[in-house]
């Protein structure tokens, strides 16, 4: 400890660029990082976000805001409501706005008791004491310039006043009372200590029968609030000998003391009308002496060139870093969603940031609290959620950190930012450019009409529509779009390095019917831009033909078998396909329990098999195979004429598309957040009844109740978003729990799972009159 104190004492309008430095690229803490997007949101501030493959943890990702909030006109501000309560982070956005405050980016804060909401730290916003926090210890502290630093919380509270002592004369004997205040805006804990209270911290006390409060007044709400090396000069008011959560008024103070306390007796004799003094000191005249805005932490992860946790479990993440120059970061990491974001360790956390230039890193409130929100020029109205909160939605927490600016217009200049829905793309592959517009503010105006594009650098072609094709070489290309005397490039890195995946794992055809097959590039676990025509086709002759595209028309014959091969250099992938002949699935034995489901959803082209006469049912399948599974349960379903979802990871151009935009147009999915939907992330036991169940809503299936009980051993680990789903499905009878008593909802469900629930919810949509 004393070793950590010790470390912690020791515009242009022209330019907005989004810059993704893609793949190729290792950072130690989350290892392989296959892309890095890079977007200006503000001068001297910019956001990311990161894809990488972790050997322990999978995919992960990231999202950066980095911030010089000294030289910026952007400023950190700590929100914080009254301190026994919870906001989400959108709630806590849409009250600074109100307080007019533009919001350009934002995190969730310091830890908390997650039975009153206190926060563990210090809190100072504008100045202020919201909170001395039940445990401060570190905190990130910025002063009226915008810079950041660590310090260690070492203040004092004290009060003083007199009291008056009966005497046996009867008389009363004037004495003075000073001591310190343990905690400020703290509920009772098991200390016993003298607590105080203003506003900030709510409506009343909360203080439990029988206690010992004073009332005092110090005329004015400002001369109640409590600030680092100043004094609060005070009136009693009141002294309530047994009080319950006593008011507190806006231009009050509360001393509140537990009966059995050793300050209750001085409290109590304390008198209306006397004068009274609360202070507070700062023994170390530090940066708290200067705090503007000051927030605690979970965790000090890293200073003076040392780490102070070796913490492995993998969590979502979010932390506060700052730079040598002054710059502060932002970092919210995803996890415990596989598929999406596994989550790192505390120390791979800490040493990420630390390659990214930080020199001080504190961890906050992690976990389902994690959560990030970004203003992207030209795009958003506010600063809305950019990664995927574990939860499925922002938890209420105790405060945050949010860097704004004051409301004011953008005069008279124009900034376009560019996106782009892939940032690594395959030779001759396109990738699709998009501008917005904004003001000299970075706030929202609207698509940029009128943009020229050109290639700048490297290889390709881009039209006048933004669409950018690939030259037939790898390396880096680089995009300008100008117009509006405002100009901006982008990057997309061009790989030929790559894995690809298919739709289909094998094929059952009638005669002469058709199937197209798509495939997806990957680098590592990165997508990749592409294209079916850019892969090499080949079949057997006996079963059928198939075009550049991957288009395949079975033969007119029935009985053969096959191979469709499609190769990108030197690898390739083998299609089984059969036309004409009932695929008896060789490791499905007459007693498989799911063999009666399997067999007759194989009969009605629902499932397939996966090659070698295999069904493979004891193995996963992706959130995109299941949703097309109940689609295919569906007759008259026209796939091609239903709007497009939206979802930034499901491209027209895949086999999943039209099926993702059937179930986002019925209610059955809706991603995880905007524009996201993992359609190749595996399904999880819980997503897939709350896939099941909005299925049942959407055609307006029957469930039976309380078929069977669902009760579980670990019906404590059933997310909340999916508790109801569960309930409900397992109760119809339709899905039932493992073995051993547990349901398991983060464990990945089977094909062979899969096609037993698929079949017996379209016995109940077939009852229903379907």
């Amino acid at each position: 400890m004393d070793k950590i104190k010790k470390i912690v004492a020791a515009l242009l309008s022209v330019i907005v660029v989004l810059t993704p430095l893609s793949g190729f690229t290792w950072y130690d803490g989350i290892e392989n990082v296959y892309y890095e997007s890079n977007l200006e949101i503000f001068d001297y501030a910019n956001f990311s976000r990161v894809l990488a493959g972790h050997s322990l943890g999978g995919v992960e990702r990231a999202y950066v805001v980095t911030a010089d909030t000294q030289a910026s006109a952007l400023k950190p501000v700590v929100f914080s409501g009254e301190s026994n309560a919870r906001y989400t982070v959108d709630t806590m956005v849409n009250t600074l706005e109100a307080q007019g405050y533009r919001v350009v980016a934002g995190v969730n804060g310091d830890i908390f008791s997650v039975d009153t909401g206190c926060p563990q730290g210090l809190v100072i916003h504008d100045g202020k004491i919201q909170s001395s926090g039940y445990q401060p210890k570190y905190v990130i502290t910025f002063d009226e310039n915008g810079k950041g630093e660590l310090a260690y919380t070492n203040l004092s509270y004290g009060f003083k006043s007199v009291i008056y002592t009966p005497q046996e004369d009867g008389s009363y004997q004037e004495t003075l009372f000073e001591t310190n205040v343990g905690y400020f805006n703290v509920p009772y804990g098991a200390a016993k200590a003298l607590h105080a209270y203003n506003r900030n911290y709510g409506a009343g006390t909360g203080s439990p029968a029988g206690s010992v409060e004073v009332v005092l007044e110090t005329g004015s709400a400002e001369a109640a609030q409590f600030r680092v090396g100043e004094q609060i000069t005070a009136t009693v008011a009141e002294v309530r000998y047994s009080a319950q959560n006593t008011p507190i008024g806006d231009t009050q103070v509360v001393l509140s003391a537990a009966e059995d306390s050793p300050y209750a007796q001085s409290l109590r004799m304390m008198a209306a009308g006397t004068q009274a003094e609360i202070y507070v000191a700062d023994p170390d005249q530090g940066a708290l002496s200067r705090s503007r805005e000051c927030l605690g932490m979970y965790y000090l992860l890293y200073a003076g060139g040392e780490y102070f946790s070796a913490g492995t479990n993998q969590n979502p993440r979010t932390c506060i870093g700052l730079k040598p120059d002054g710059t502060v970061m932002l970092y919210v990491l995803d996890g415990r969603q596989p598929g999406i974001s596994g989550g790192l360790g505390l120390t791979d956390t800490a040493r990420h940031m630390v390659n990214l230039g930080c020199t001080v890193v504190a961890n906050l409130d992690g976990g389902g609290s994690s959560t990030m929100v970004v203003r992207e020029p030209g795009v958003d109205e506010k600063a809305v959620t950019k990664n995927n909160p574990s939860d499925g939605k922002q938890r209420a927490v105790t405060n945050g950190l949010f860097l704004v600016y004051a409301d004011a217009a953008g005069a008279g200049e124009y900034r376009i930012s560019a996106y782009q829905d892939n940032y690594l793309a395959m030779p001759g592959a396109a990738v699709q450019l998009y501008s917005s517009l904004s003001n000299g503010l970075f706030e929202k105006i609207g698509a940029a009409s009128g943009v020229s594009y050109s290639v700048v650098s490297g290889d390709g072609y881009v039209n006048s529509a933004g669409l950018f094709t690939a030259g037939s070489g790898p390396g880096r290309s680089v995009v300008e779009a100008s117009g509006w005397n405002a100009r901006t490039t982008a990057e997309i890195e061009v790989t030929g390095d790559i894995t690809f995946t298919s739709n289909y794992v094998d094929l059952f055809l009638d005669p002469e019917q058709t199937a197209d097959i798509n495939v997806k590039p990957w680098h590592g676990y990165a997508p990749v831009a592409g294209g079916d025509n850019l892969f090499t086709w080949r079949c057997d002759e006996k079963i059928g033909i198939i075009d550049e595209n991957g288009v395949f028309r079975a033969a007119n014959k029935t009985g053969v078998s096959g191979n469709i091969t499609v190769s990108y250099g030197a690898s390739s992938l083998t299609i089984p396909v059969q036309v004409g002949v009932k695929i008896n699935f060789t490791d499905l034995p007459g007693d498989h329990w799911a063999l009666q489901h399997i067999d007759a959803l194989a009969s009605e082209g629902i499932v397939n098999g996966m090659g070698d006469n295999l069904f493979k049912p004891d193995d996963s399948l992706t959130r995109a195979q299941f949703l097309a599974m109940l689609a295919k349960s569906v007759t008259g379903v026209d796939l091609a004429a239903l709007p497009s979802a939206g979802f930034y990871d499901v491209p027209m151009d895949e086999w999943y598309f039209g099926y993702v935009n059937w179930g986002y147009a019925e209610g059955i999915v809706n991603g995880f957040e905007e524009r996201v939907f993992a359609p190749d992330g595996q399904i999880t036991r819980e997503q897939m009844t709350v896939m099941l169940d909005n299925f049942a809503t959407a055609m307006n299936v029957t469930l039976p109740a309380d078929i069977v009980s669902s009760a579980f051993g670990d019906e404590g680990n059933i997310s909340p978003w999916a508790s109801g789903s569960v309930g409900r499905i397992v109760t119809s009878g339709i899905m039932n729990g493992q073995p051993d008593g547990n349901f398991e909802p983060q464990g990945n469900a089977t094909r062979a799972q899969a096609a037993k629930v698929v079949h017996l919810i379209l016995q109940h949509y077939y009852y229903s009159g379907n």
